[in-house]
């Protein structure tokens, strides 16, 4: 899928400037290009929109203003505590060609055997992991299966099954999950 969002350059010599681009619906954002940085503004309901389909790991077209069209990812983004919208943004520049660190998020699936038949507990010990990738190649999760953990056992990062051009990144013997006895069955 293809996500395009326009984007002005703003001027960061003002504050006003800056202050009528967030009156006028817009958030703020600098782009960290590969040549250069660059102070933009883009329509926050259309950023949200687009955010909420494309997330951190689908890569983005940025079509400047004055400016040729830039390949980007969101790499952060900070939220107003009061208004409880998008105040900030950073967008990387990416080149197809080239593999990138980002982190993923890990959603576990199904209900371990030692939870639903000896009553223990699952512990996530790790809810986001540290990968490279091209950035076409980057999942927008990790999906583990648990329903075989049994008490007393883990599932590292060793163990997972990483699609194809993506590698895990730190100590792969890290545990992700694991289940733990019960307070029942610790008492017995």
């Amino acid at each position: 899928m293809s996500y395009t969002i326009k984007a002005l350059q703003r001027d960061t010599k003002t504050k006003s400037t800056s202050k009528k681009l967030i009156n006028d619906g817009y958030a703020l954002a600098t782009m960290y290009g590969r040549e250069k940085e660059y102070s933009i503004a883009v329509e926050l309901r259309e950023f949200n929109k687009v955010f909420s389909l494309a997330g951190q790991h689908d890569i983005i077209t940025l079509d400047i203003e004055n400016d040729k069209t830039r390949e980007v990812l969101v790499k952060d983004y900070q939220i107003d505590g009061i208004k409880r919208t998008i105040r900030h943004i950073d967008f990387y520049e990416i080149d197809r060609n080239k593999k990138i660190k980002t982190n993923v998020h890990i959603r576990l699936e199904g209900t371990p055997e030692g939870v639903r038949l000896n009553g223990g507990i699952m512990e996530q010990v790790e809810h986001v992991l540290p990968i490279r990738a091209l950035p076409a190649s980057i999942p927008r999760e990790i999906v583990i299966d648990v329903t075989d953990l049994k008490v007393g056992s883990s599932l590292h990062v060793s163990d997972i099954k990483f699609p194809e051009g993506v590698e895990a990144l730190g100590d792969s013997a890290k545990a992700i999950v694991t289940v733990v006895a019960g307070a029942e069955e610790e008492a017995k």
